[in-house]
């Protein structure tokens, strides 16, 4: 997994592996000093290299000498797969069905033993765009298995997110670090739908929630220009770029 995109199947889902620097680790884990190795797990659409492909030219071009890990799987139904509990859908037909439990069932007992295979210290983010980047966040709060998220123009406006994330908090504020890089256009907020006009609010509020306490969290929320589709695979970029950035592996 050095230098280039390789594509595999792990457990029915495709998985897109780029490494960039050296991995973090030796053969028995014993003996040595190792600094923690950051993995990203990046939640996207289905035959969406593309995007990955862009993210990685952008990660190698700003952070040359930075060693981290980056696996990029696809989802089946993104709606489905990316909703943490079932919820009217806001327009048309299309309802979530949530199960995102599923999602985190595979990611946490197929996808992070594959790619971690032979590490022994690393950092966990979860990483995604729009409804992902509200997986992004959920699954953060849900256990104790990441060390940060990054949500781009996150879903946040999804029914019952802020008192599931309220109830989260005192135990989120307790953990001993936590990264979180949240961004949103500055015009998502401007849409007839009732539901997606709070993104903006729920955002805000969110971000108050889970950085509450600086001694343990640090965490940005940045506004990008344009609306909910303007230019989202630059934005997850920066997402991983600022978290490269804390030097903190």
């Amino acid at each position: 997994m050095t230098d280039q995109v390789t594509t595999t199947t792990i457990h029915g889902r495709t998985c897109h592996l780029y490494q960039q620097g050296s991995q973090i680790c030796s053969d028995n884990c014993t003996g040595h000093t190792h600094s923690s190795l950051p993995v990203f797990y990046w939640g996207i659409n289905r035959d969406n290299k593309a995007s990955v492909l862009t993210v990685v030219l952008y990660l190698k071009t700003h952070q040359p000498d930075a060693s981290f890990l980056l696996a990029a799987y696809e989802t089946k139904n993104w709606n489905d797969d990316f909703s943490p509990w079932a919820a009217e859908a806001v327009f048309g037909t299309e309802a979530f069905c949530g199960k995102g439990e599923d999602t985190f069932q595979w990611l946490t007992a197929c996808c992070m033993p594959y790619v971690e295979t032979k590490m022994c210290e690393f950092a966990r983010f979860p990483v995604g765009y729009s409804l992902a980047g509200l997986f992004s966040l959920w699954v953060y709060c849900k256990c104790e298995l990441f060390a940060g998220a990054v949500s781009c123009s996150g879903s946040l406006w999804y029914e019952g997110w802020l008192e599931y994330v309220q109830k989260q908090t005192a135990a989120v504020c307790e953990r001993e670090r936590a990264y979180f890089y949240l961004s949103l256009g500055d015009r998502e907020h401007k849409t007839k739908n009732k539901r997606m006009a709070a993104v903006r609010d729920c955002t805000e509020k969110t971000y108050d929630l889970l950085c509450r306490n600086p001694a343990y969290q640090k965490g940005i929320l940045t506004w990008n220009q344009g609306g909910h589709f303007a230019e989202p695979d630059l934005r997850i970029a920066k997402g991983i770029d600022w978290i490269l950035r804390q030097k903190l592996f």
